[in-house]
């Protein structure tokens, strides 16, 4: 897609460090799932809402390209998988959890994403909010944090945890599919960024996204509300490959809700003030896990 050919995922460092493995959150080596599940932590699955208000907010006086977008709210939901992740001595020495939200087509086959790979590279990936670099092995670990989470004090989950996004380096844009009569001509595919590092239109200057994120060892809940630009990608059946002046902004919600899909989860501890994890996926002491049996093995 067009929106991964600049993604800025950094997942290499100048310098090879070997890692104590104990200061890692990978899975263990019998453990051959897919690059989705790659790290010692929770997964939930469920669904992302998106409402975007063209027009809305602080983009109520920008020039309307599109006119009937005014008062109206553009909807669009993805199946999602929010993997919640133990940090790694490659964060930040104070990163409470690492945040993978990946959007993924309705009815998509999750046994075809490869392992071995990364997950940027996976062409049906939608979108993917990161809270950090992803980190693949201890070879090349560059964890740079992109979030900044501050955490309520608690004794135990569940964990109530915001950043406000002010330097954004992730997935940087996603296209979505919506026909709409702009004027003369017909758009039928937007280029939507989710608006970070000060950005300004037209001379107005939009606020950052906030995050907010509770989880437990059950269900979880995330959302980014902020402001939004998109730009026309497919005009009149032409694509248009950069951007050329029909840019408009207004607000939007992120929102997801999801279970906790055991069968891929390590156990979260219901006693700690920060999210820590029992390491059960790999290490035949859970029952619910994949590819748990009463002898060792692997684990696909």
């Amino acid at each position: 897609m067009r929106g991964f050919q600049t993604v800025s995922v950094v997942l290499f460092s100048t310098a090879l460090v070997l890692a104590d493995a104990s200061t890692l959150n990978f899975r263990p080596d019998n453990v051959t799932l897919s690059e989705l599940y790659h790290w010692v932590g929770s997964y939930y699955n469920g669904t992302t809402y998106l409402e975007f208000a063209p027009y809305a907010g602080l983009a109520s006086s920008e020039t309307e390209f599109c006119p009937m977008l005014r008062n109206k709210t553009i909807t669009k939901n993805y199946t999602t998988v929010l993997g919640l992740t133990e940090p790694a001595s490659y964060n930040a020495p104070d990163d409470p959890v690492n945040a993978f939200l990946t959007f993924w087509p309705h009815d998509f086959d999750f046994s075809s994403i490869p392992s071995g790979g990364m997950l940027n590279e996976v062409s049906s990936l939608e979108y993917g909010l990161f809270s950090s670099n992803p980190v693949y092995n201890d070879y090349f670990m560059d964890g740079e944090d992109d979030f900044i989470w501050s955490l309520q004090k608690t004794q135990g989950p569940p964990y109530n945890l915001s950043s406000t996004l002010t330097d954004y380096e992730g997935f940087p844009y996603w296209e979505i599919n919506s026909t709409i009569i702009c004027g003369e001509s017909t758009v039928s595919s937007w280029t939507f960024v989710a608006v970070a590092f000060n950005f300004s239109l037209n001379g107005t200057n939009f606020t950052d996204p906030v995050v907010n994120l509770q989880f437990d060892g059950s269900t979880a809940n995330m959302t980014m509300k902020g402001y939004i630009v998109a730009d026309p990608n497919l005009v009149a059946g032409q694509y248009v490959d950069s951007w050329y002046g029909n840019v408009f902004g207004g607000t939007f919600v992120m929102s997801f809700e999801g279970v906790i899909d055991r069968y891929h989860s390590d156990v979260l501890r219901d006693d700690t003030g920060t999210p820590t994890w029992l390491r059960t996926v790999g290490y035949q002491n859970n029952s619910l896990n994949v590819g748990y049996t009463t002898t060792s093995g692997v684990i696909k």
